[in-house]
């Protein structure tokens, strides 16, 4: 009687049925948007765009997308920055963006610098050593 090793197949069954219990299936980190009281955020910004446009076309024809985006992206920032209690860094890898990115699409959409700002007056300036 010839015996024969044990193919990849055979592997995978004898794997399965294994006493070893089934991997659990997690939750999605997003909360569900079926309920009919919490609406999808997708949905809520594709109707808005029709006349975000419009008014866009009438005050700036020229720079629809730049007035676009910088619509969202100013209190897209600025909530990733309160979130991270001013910290750029933590804020940037919170929105998938490099700190400098970050720091430059601050600067120019207008936001401040809250890490400065958040100083007490009077209080002394940081040394470098």
């Amino acid at each position: 009687m010839v015996t024969t090793a044990p193919t990849r197949r055979s592997s995978r069954c004898a794997l399965r049925d294994s006493s070893r219990p089934a991997p659990r299936r997690t939750r999605s980190p997003l909360p569900s948007t079926t309920s009919s009281s919490d609406p999808d955020p997708a949905r809520l910004i594709a109707a808005a765009v029709p006349a975000l446009v419009a008014r866009l076309l009438v005050s700036r024809p020229d720079r629809v997308h730049r007035e676009a985006l910088a619509l969202l992206e100013r209190p897209l920032l600025a909530h990733a920055l309160s979130l991270t209690r001013g910290n750029q860094l933590r804020a940037a890898r919170l929105l998938g963006l490099n700190r400098n990115t970050l720091r430059k699409r601050c600067r120019e959409l207008g936001l401040a610098r809250p890490r400065s700002a958040a100083r007490a007056p009077g209080a002394p300036e940081a040394v470098s050593i």
